[in-house]
């Protein structure tokens, strides 16, 4: 066993801010201000929130053609912008910036303790850098996304609630979380998984309805509070079509391939040794896998 000596108890906290803050710079600054936050975007960016917080298609056409299909219910961020904007001097561009920042940073510290519930914390760094290196990813083909890193700060706030069956906090939340991108409903799904038993099993099939009802209920709720954001459906032929016509153009550097086959590769060799607690989330991430084929990669 190594000695650790005072200094490096107090160094490793340290360690981690700076590694955390200097992936969300890199991330934000290096490949963002020339993709996603890239000033020749800035005006489209301000459509597009116009647009969300009015409830409004931009330029009088459909949801589809702006590229925001179904987009127009993930309010919340839209919203938690509008708010900040008004109650300082930045810009709405700048406010965007600013809230991502702030959700990166965050991801990437709450990672490491995500993964120290069962890895040594060298592997814990190998996690951080491994989602610093794919979320680059996150940064192309679009001009309008400030949902997706709260939203994945969300997931694992909610995978983590599970985990210690916070059931009323879950209750609470789960309406909350999605308002910022309502795929968070499936949650309820991973709640059975995780916690059913011959025991036991009654109260989590009813927790776990419950879950489900107050997930599909909120999804409802946001289809008749802010109608018309799946305006122009595609068949699910279409899209994987679609979806197979990008993957033969990209190949190997196909972003979900490159996003998932290491997961999965780990998930595949890890399951057996895991605890109810992982082999429940796999579980779900390999149910989803369908779901995930007949959207828009």
């Amino acid at each position: 066993m190594v000695h650790e000596g005072p200094g490096a108890r107090v160094a490793r906290p340290i360690l981690l801010v700076l590694v955390a803050a200097t992936l969300t710079v890199l991330l934000q600054s290096w490949v963002g201000d020339n993709t996603i936050y890239s000033p020749d975007s800035a005006g489209t960016r301000v459509e597009f929130h116009n647009a969300i917080l009015k409830n409004e298609p931009p330029r009088g056409g459909s949801w589809r053609n702006a590229g925001l299909y179904g987009l127009n219910g993930r309010v919340f961020t839209v919203y938690l912008a509008e708010v900040v904007h008004r109650s300082t001097a930045l810009s709405i561009g700048k406010t965007y910036f600013f809230i991502d920042s702030v959700a990166l940073f965050s991801i990437f510290v709450l990672l490491f303790f995500f993964c120290r519930r069962w890895v040594s914390e060298p592997y814990c760094v190998i996690g951080m850098l491994f989602f610093g290196c794919v979320a680059v990813l996150t940064y192309r083909l679009h001009v309008f996304q400030p949902w997706d890193r709260l939203s994945l700060l969300s997931w694992m706030v909610m995978i983590i609630l599970i985990w210690e069956d916070r059931l009323v906090l879950l209750a609470l939340l789960l309406p909350i979380v999605m308002t910022i991108k309502w795929d968070v409903g499936v949650l309820p799904v991973l709640y059975g998984l995780t916690h059913a038993s011959r025991e036991n099993w009654r109260r989590v099939a009813l927790a776990t309805g419950g879950l489900g009802a107050l997930a599909l209920a909120t999804f409802v709720a946001l289809n008749t509070a802010f109608p018309g954001g799946f305006d122009v459906k595609r068949p699910i032929a279409a899209q994987l079509a679609l979806n197979w016509g990008h993957f033969t153009v990209y190949k190997i550097a196909y972003p979900p391939l490159l996003a998932f086959i290491v997961p999965l590769v780990l998930a595949t060799f890890g399951v057996r040794d895991a605890d109810r607690r992982v082999r429940a989330a796999a579980l779900l991430g390999v149910l989803l896998l369908p779901a995930m084929a007949m959207t828009r990669a």
